[in-house]
This record gives structure tokens, C-alpha cells and sequence, in this order.
């Protein structure tokens, strides 16, 4: 990705934050500066200050989504204590997870922003899986087999989130049911949703 976010301020976090509500609105092409200082309670002159161009924004939010991702990742899997826990509790995020990042119709709002997002996206996410799951990849029956390494079976979690959140399935239910099959778990959830 880009470089960093600048560093955390109240206020830098709200502007972050609230982008995500009006990317959602509005789309990452369509979103104004005005429309985002309004949604995060800052005035214009302080979204400035921090972020002086809409460029500028939309990398630190890119950053700011993936710092969110691997604190959401690393926390789930730190609640739980087995490595099958921890893969199910990873897979429930994969797929919860970026359902609320661009809102319900990521393809209608910009339909390339979001293609480009999920492909910058890919190689980050596979490395934060494969570091925070570490062996807990090991239990997928075709990871152990030798068929797969634990970062393709990361990748291939990821790539069927991704679809789940480009092609909503209308029960996510049964995505989940079908990922943990492939994981070697039980279809039904062993861990709680994390908040």
C-alpha cells in the first residue's frame, strides 16, 4: 500500500473513520472533502491540515483499513486458545469483515475502486493470515496432505471472502459453513462472532 497514516489524532481518526461511511454513501470518485469533514464533526481547515488532497485521503485510508484489518485479525485470534478455534475464528472475520467496509453494493457504488482495493489488498491479508495463524493452517486437510502451503490456503480463503463481498451470498451462513468444511472444521461455528 502507501505510506502511512499520519499519526493518530482525535481528529485524524475521526476523518478516517467517517470515510468509510461516505465512501460507502457516495463512492471513493464521487466523495467530496466537504462531505467527509461534515461526517467526521472537523471543519474544512483541519481536514486540510492533515490531509491536503483527496489522494492523499484516500491512501491514508487505504493504510487505516489495513491497520483496522490486522488489529480485528489479531484480536480474534488471540481470543481463542486452539489453532482450530483461532482458523474459525479468522474465517468468520474473512467473511463479516468486508461486508462492513464499503457497505452492501460495493460493484454499484464504484465497481473499480473496489477491484482495485481488494487486489492491493490480497498480499497484505495473505501475510497477516499466515503470521497470526501460523500452524493453525496445519488442521486444513490439504495443507497437511502437502497439497497446498499454509500461505495458498490463506490466499484462498481470502479470494473466497473476497467474491462473498463482490457476489453477496444470500446466506453467509452457509459460506462459512463451506470454508470451514474446506478448513478440515466443523460446518457449524466452534468460536462467537468477535465485536
Amino acid at each position: 500500500m502507501s505510506e502511512r497514516a499520519p499519526q493518530a489524532t482525535p481528529s485524524v481518526e475521526a476523518i478516517l473513520s467517517a470515510m468509510r461511511g461516505v465512501i460507502a454513501e457516495r463512492g471513493p470518485e464521487r466523495f467530496t472533502m466537504s462531505s467527509v469533514a461534515v461526517a467526521a464533526g472537523v471543519s474544512r481547515p483541519t481536514l486540510y491540515k492533515w490531509f491536503p488532497t483527496r489522494e492523499q485521503l484516500l491512501d491514508a485510508f487505504s493504510v487505516y483499513e489495513e491497520e483496522r484489518f490486522d488489529a480485528e485479525l489479531a484480536a480474534v485470534v488471540a481470543a481463542q486458545r486452539t489453532a482450530s478455534r483461532k482458523l474459525d475464528a479468522a474465517i468468520r472475520l474473512l467473511v463479516t469483515y468486508l461486508d462492513g467496509l464499503m457497505g452492501p453494493d460495493p460493484i454499484g457504488v464504484d465497481p473499480g475502486h473496489a477491484i482495485r482495493w481488494l487486489d492491493a489488498s490480497l498480499e497484505p491479508q495473505v501475510e497477516s493470515l499466515v503470521r497470526l495463524l501460523g500452524d493453525a493452517f496445519d488442521a486444513v486437510p490439504a495443507v497437511r496432505r502437502g497439497h497446498l502451503s499454509g500461505e495458498d490456503a490463506a490466499e484462498l480463503f481470502l479470494r473466497l471472502a473476497y467474491s462473498h463481498y463482490l457476489f453477496p451470498h444470500p446466506e453467509p451462513e452457509v459460506l462459512l459453513a463451506n470454508l470451514r468444511s474446506f478448513a478440515g472444521l466443523s460446518t457449524r461455528s466452534i468460536t462467537t462472532a468477535a465485536g
